[in-house]
């Protein structure tokens, strides 16, 4: 959730990783299939198989890079196969497998179920998303530098240029997460949503002007507004208003929103920051993600939310779907920001994720009816270019 898509990525890997989408594959790498659909052509099963071979180091010993991870879960399907494999580890104590059906923090890909949210208060005429922040927190507006010019619009498409409590701070005080690196003992601390705010304000400056023309910077900080409005206008707590208007409706049984560290009892892997595994985030606090990255979910509901939401089956109306989509152009290739939904290549639509111990990306092409979810318990792995490398797959299978 810290920032998008290639959040990870510097100089010249993500040109490195576009241009060979492969590593040295791990010696001794099993795979787990699960789901019992047909398999895609023999080609695109090979490709996959090495991609997700390549994104694990099972035994934490090889990676130099700081792009693989312990495991990974990788679910590719179109209308007529399905794709669903894990690989590598989920606990380094016990060498315990990873599992397909294990769930995850989703990180950022909980953007699109507020921005989900919104569009359907927007259909019902409780906002807009031309409204004035000011309108519906004017406290809060009252405080942040060019306050009475944000809309909801420019905190759903990152271009308020509110500062991002994650990161951190022009007066030096460490970011919320980003502080974690430094300091461990910052994963497990609970925060509220009036905290998280609170420290952009008191410790952030503004990137530009609300609105500024070409001017775009992702912040965490928006999300956590757009979560405080939905609950206002709703009066309910937001993993309450998610499940009823989301999470029931598209059938994801093992999808909820979280604001603790997660309980043993969820059956999450254990996590880790990036290679060479030696900082641990297991016990990372969701609530430091909220409406900006705190879902926990599996890769069957993740692929349930994003077919349904692209078939346009969570709102009510023709062409809510089309408003969602309609981004404005993100500083990374091929890609545009909506509301909370993110152009990909390929013809696909999604967004990534990234906590302080797992990386994803989840993604549907209402083209090719091809659904991606790929993820690992590492926060740093290639999943974060799961879209790209994945279409680069399909098109080399020939595969539509």
């Amino acid at each position: 959730m810290r920032t998008v898509e290639t959040s990870m990525l510097t100089g010249g890997i993500l040109s490195w990783l576009l241009a060979t989408a492969a590593f040295c594959e791990f010696v001794g790498v099993d795979l787990k299939t699960c789901g019992d659909a047909p398999e895609p052509p023999g080609a695109l099963v090979e490709a996959l198989d090495k991609l997700l071979k390549d994104t694990v180091d099972p035994v934490g010993a090889y990676s130099k890079d700081g792009m693989n991870a312990p495991g990974a879960v990788l679910l590719v399907r179109s209308t007529d196969w399905a794709y669903f494999k894990a690989a590598g580890i989920s606990d380094f104590d016990n060498s315990a497998q990873l599992e397909c059906e294990m769930p995850f923090e989703i990180g950022s890909a909980t953007k699109m179920v507020t921005g989900t949210v919104l569009m359907q208060l927007q259909e019902e005429g409780r906002l807009n998303l031309t409204d004035p922040l000011q309108a519906h927190l004017p406290e809060i507006a009252g405080r942040l530098p060019f306050g009475d010019l944000i809309t909801l619009r420019h905190l759903a498409t990152h271009t308020s240029g509110v500062f991002s409590y994650t990161d951190d701070a022009p007066d030096g005080t460490p970011g919320i997460m980003e502080g974690a690196l430094k300091n461990p003992d910052m994963l497990a601390v609970s925060r509220t949503p009036a905290e998280l705010v609170e420290f952009a304000i008191a410790h952030g400056e503004p990137s530009f002007e609300a609105g500024a023309d070409g001017h775009w910077s992702y912040s965490n900080t928006g999300y956590i507004l757009l979560g405080l409005i939905i609950e206002k206008l709703e009066q309910a707590p937001l993993a309450e208003v998610f499940k009823r208007r989301v999470f029931e409706p598209a059938g994801m049984a093992n999808t909820f929103l979280w604001n603790d560290v997660p309980s043993p009892e969820f059956g999450l892997s254990r996590a880790w920051y990036k290679a060479p595994f030696d900082l641990e985030t297991t016990g990372w606090n969701l609530s430091q993600g909220w409406a900006a990255g705190g879902i926990i979910s599996t890769a069957p509901d993740m692929a349930l939310f994003i077919e349904r939401l692209m078939a346009g089956s969570l709102f009510a109306k023709a062409g809510t779907l089309d408003a969602m989509a309609d981004g404005v152009p993100a500083p990374y290739p091929n890609l545009s920001y909506g509301i909370g939904l993110i152009g990909k290549p390929g013809d696909m639509f999604g967004h990534g994720g990234q906590t302080m111990g797992f990386e994803s990306d989840t993604a549907h092409s209402a083209t090719s009816g091809t659904t991606i979810v790929f993820w690992t318990n590492s926060a740093s792995s290639t999943a974060v270019l799961g879209v790209p490398l994945i279409t680069m797959a399909l098109d080399g299978a020939k595969v539509q």
